[in-house]
């Protein structure tokens, strides 16, 4: 893979700072039910804390990219780094107050406007992606998504050791003040490893127009139900595992550390589907393997009741390494072809439309990390952690059969293909 020494650096700042994203996202999973419950809260309650910033990410998502133009892919950046670390580290103070209310009113407020920065910080970063590393973006973003994903279901673990040796505020200022010196760092260094302008400037292509375009385009469309579907997985799997392996008696940290059997697989597998797609398989064949792996484990976290099998921590376990390994699989198939179908709709993309197709993705990626844990709060106080995972199985289960019926089509229909020789272009429409 020939990359020069400043996109590997850059690659390497840009992962570090995704890292201590996926923390402040993550690392109150074990233990803030804990301080909501002593607060007076009930699951659905503290359910939205974990699901209304990927709404305010989905919300806010498409503005950054219709606006980036404007404001600046580098303003953008560093409005969302430092607006996040700041999130984290006022969450470490909630601990203070002392009603139900204002303990889930100001989380909810810390999560909207962190999910605000966070949107923004997610655009800008797959636009420089997309301009920086053209032939290798998938690769380049599937070692981003490896480093967040991982960090989001390491901080589980870090912050279950934590919250046991130093109470609730101690995880949350932790990770944000690492946030804020990782990317202070990576904000100066910036501007120093990238070839494309991080200034505003006049939008060549109307952003407006790209959106129609994309959103009416069936094959957009699908890629990013996909990727939203993904996402729920994650979403809810990330929230309510914790209450379900409360049965087998394990402390605060075991449950942490039991978070590692999806993360340390999701960390591995990702930059390794990233790099099939770039080099060797159309994401049309990696998306149906993802959401097979997907329905699969989700006959073992639990496991699921119609199988009347016995709850079991290995099983569990086991079960959430399959499902690393296939939301990995979902998530870096949806983005190639997100950007692959955009290519056969708007052949002449310029930033502006990359940074459209970046707060799409991203948009999607938020809404289904909020449905995950929103909907899945009543959903498990009604059907309880084992009946609620056989809803996701029915979703994987049609996501596969529609990825079966558009490979039967693209065998009769290719529309685009990859390019070969000197471009650094991924894909190119067949005329």
């Amino acid at each position: 893979m020939n990359l020069t020494y400043a996109q590997w650096e850059l690659i390497v700042w840009i992962c570090l700072v995704y890292i201590t994203w996926g923390l402040t996202d993550s690392i109150q999973a074990p233990f803030y039910p804990i301080e909501a419950e002593k607060k007076g809260a009930n699951a659905a309650e503290y359910g939205i804390v974990f699901g209304i910033i990927h709404l305010s990410m989905f919300l806010s998502g498409p503005l950054f990219g219709k606006y980036m133009g404007h404001l600046g892919v580098y303003r953008v950046f560093i409005f969302g780094v430092i607006c996040t670390a700041l999130c984290g580290c006022l969450f470490g103070l909630l601990t203070f107050l002392p009603t139900t209310w204002s303990f889930l009113g100001v989380s909810y407020a810390l999560r909207i406007l962190e999910g605000v920065a966070e949107a923004g910080a997610w655009a800008s970063v797959l636009t420089i992606l997309s301009a920086e590393y053209k032939e290798h973006v998938t690769y380049a973003y599937s070692l981003t998504q490896a480093s967040f994903g991982f960090a989001e279901i390491l901080g589980p673990s870090i912050g279950g050791i934590m919250f046991e040796k130093g109470g609730f505020a101690l995880p949350f200022e932790f990770s944000g003040i690492l946030c804020l010196i990782i990317g202070t760092i990576t904000i100066i260094r910036l501007p120093k490893l990238v070839e494309t302008s991080l200034d505003s400037h006049e939008t060549k292509q109307n952003p407006s127009e790209v959106f129609i375009i994309l959103l009416k385009d069936p094959g957009v469309l699908l890629a990013l139900v996909g990727t939203m579907f993904g996402a729920v997985c994650q979403g809810f799997i990330e929230t309510f595992l914790e209450e379900y392996l409360a049965i087998f008696g394990l402390s605060v940290s075991q449950i942490g550390v039991s978070f590692l059997a999806m993360s340390v697989p999701y960390m591995i597998s990702t930059p390794i589907w990233g790099y099939l797609v770039d080099s060797w398989v159309q994401p049309e064949y990696i998306s149906p393997i993802g959401n097979i792996l997907i329905a699969t484990s989700l006959l073992l976290i639990g496991p699921i009741q119609y199988l009347s099998i016995p709850p079991s921590y290995a099983l569990t376990e086991g079960g959430l390494a399959l499902l690393g390994i296939g939301t990995a699989a979902t998530l870096t198939a949806t983005f190639a072809l997100t950007q692959k179908h955009a290519v056969r709709r708007l052949p002449d993309l310029d930033e502006d439309g990359s940074s459209v197709i970046s707060s799409l993705w991203t948009s999607a990626f938020a809404l289904g990390n909020f449905l995950g844990p929103t909907v899945g709060g009543p959903l498990v106080d009604w059907l309880n952690f084992a009946g609620s995972t056989p809803i996701l199985q029915i979703w994987a289960l049609v996501m596969l059969i529609t990825d079966i019926l558009v490979l039967f089509w693209l065998a009769r229909n290719p529309l685009v293909t990859r390019r070969k020789g000197p471009t650094r272009e991924l894909y190119t429409r067949i005329e």
